[in-house]
């Protein structure tokens, strides 16, 4: 399969919108057989993620197809993980041990690996070390002899360039089946968690998923540096009950938190300055790591699906629902997109990331309110928050444009951008209407340029249950005709 020319995407795109794009080489990384190469996009004097590669041309193309993600899909997050996490060479293509042992010879350094097996649950976990010269390294657990090896040079290899500095930051290497080797809780107050796995990270910090020891539940753990968004997600939470917003179980904080990387609003255990950094930990609903956005990229590879439209509508139905409740709470997500729309264990949509949540305004005043401007995600932004004065009407513009995504296939990050300004102004596809002309209704009421003529999330409600009702008699007509 021909690799997409996302250099000449994003070439056209900047042109089109009368940006400044240029590209900044970043270096390599990487032992002579096995270089990588490193550049970024810097657009409008902004950097995007940075793009790698076996090759300059290669690293540009990446550097190039994440800014345009960042763009059109407020991925910047998930995208800023990946850079972070590929900022060492490739490290799935690299052979650490033959790293190591390169590395020994290069500087005449004696390399020895010290193999052993410690207790587990059920049976003996694999466990390995190196010494390098006359320093011994931390030693790393794995799921077999090989795996432990390995992961003890990749360790060795981190700390090596940089990239772990102490023995704390070493455990989280330890891959093996033991799920109280990697102390990402904190102990000294919540010591009822047990770690299982990392879930995600990015700008706002990580999500782990945890156990708890006494009713043996699972739960999902983000933790976040103390401030005051970071407050105003968890006390949004607390306050919001409904089967379509993931669910909030308590939250506390700790002066020394969970090492993050400098990608992260980080929550190391020491500031700048010496003092210790407060995180916040927030305990929630334990959601599957699919969100909508891989839903609808799922459905972009698949080449029909009968049931596309019954279950685009069924979701639609259960976000509205969620928002419905949100503002019948006085509050606004305004950072609503398809990366925040999560699926919980039953399947059900479930609404995240209320990082972005503010007040709506009290009932016997019906002006918008002035607030922070251009807050959320540009491609998913009612034209009216680039301001300072909107309402919850903003919500119902996001949720027009995911609506229209579930239903309609854009095959590219290139047709994506020549047509979603189009979208957004009501200039749906010609084919869009004939083939969902009852969607087609809903979508662009709720796309209006002027918030007051979009309608309440209860009126969408309504509309998409008389949808529901217009579909079911079409498809009850269409089998009628395919059994004369």
């Amino acid at each position: 399969m021909a690799t997409k020319n996302y250099v000449a995407e994003l070439n056209e795109y900047a042109q089109r919108n009368r940006l400044k794009l240029k590209y900044e080489y970043l270096g390599s990384d990487g032992p002579d057989h096995n270089k990588v190469f490193s550049q970024k996009a810097i657009i409008d004097g902004k950097d995007y993620p940075k793009g790698v590669g076996k090759t300059k041309k290669d690293a540009k193309l990446k550097a190039a197809e994440n800014a345009l993600r960042c763009l059109l899909d407020g991925k910047c997050q998930d995208l800023t993980e990946n850079a972070a996490e590929a900022s060492t060479p490739a490290e799935t293509d690299i052979n650490f041990i033959c790293w190591l042992n390169e590395y020994g010879q290069r500087n005449r350094l004696t390399i020895k690996p010290m193999e052993t097996t410690r207790p587990g649950p059920n049976n003996a976990i694999p466990w390995c070390s190196f010494m390098v010269g006359d320093k011994e390294y931390p030693a790393v657990s794995g799921k077999t002899a090989r795996e432990a090896k390995e992961e003890a040079a990749k360790l060795v290899y981190d700390i090596i360039n940089g990239n772990k500095t102490t023995d704390e930051d070493a455990k989280d290497r330890n891959v093996g089946n033991g799920q109280n080797e990697m102390p990402t809780i904190s102990v000294n107050s919540h010591s009822q968690f047990d770690y299982v796995e990392k879930l995600g990270k990015g700008a706002f910090g990580r999500v782990v998923k945890v156990k708890h020891k006494l009713v043996e539940k699972y739960y999902a753990v983000k933790i976040i540096r103390w401030n005051e968004k970071a407050l105003r997600e968890a006390m949004a939470l607390s306050d919001l009950e409904h089967p379509n917003i993931i669910r909030y179980f308590s939250c506390w904080t700790e002066d020394s938190g969970y090492q993050l990387d400098s990608t992260d609003e980080s929550c190391s255990t020491q500031s700048s300055t010496g003092s210790p950094k407060k995180c916040l930990y927030i305990q929630m609903e334990l959601c599957d790591t699919k969100t909508l956005l891989d839903w609808i990229e799922d459905w972009y590879t698949k080449k029909s699906n009968s049931k596309r439209r019954e279950e685009s509508l069924t979701i639609a139905q259960q976000m509205v629902s969620g928002i419905e409740y949100i503002h019948s709470k006085k509050l606004i997500h305004r950072d609503l997109k398809p990366a925040n729309i999560l699926f919980g264990q039953d399947t059900k949509v479930k609404i995240g990331d209320f990082g972005l949540v503010t007040a709506e305004n009290d009932d016997d005043d019906k002006s918008p309110i002035k607030r922070t401007e251009e807050k959320g995600t540009p491609s998913y932004m009612a034209p009216e928050q680039k301001g300072k004065n909107y309402d919850r009407k903003v919500d119902i513009f996001a949720l027009g444009l995911i609506y229209f995504e579930l239903l309609w296939k854009i095959s590219s990050c290139y047709e994506k951008f020549k047509t979603w300004e189009n979208i957004r102004k009501q200039e749906l596809p010609q084919e869009f209407p004939s083939t969902f002309i009852w969607e087609y209704i809903t979508i662009r009421s709720m796309l209006s340029m002027n918030p007051e003529d979009r309608p309440e999330a209860s009126k969408v409600i309504t509309d998409l249950e008389e949808c529901a009702k217009r579909i079911n008699a079409e498809e009850i007509a269409r089998r009628g005709r395919a059994t004369v």
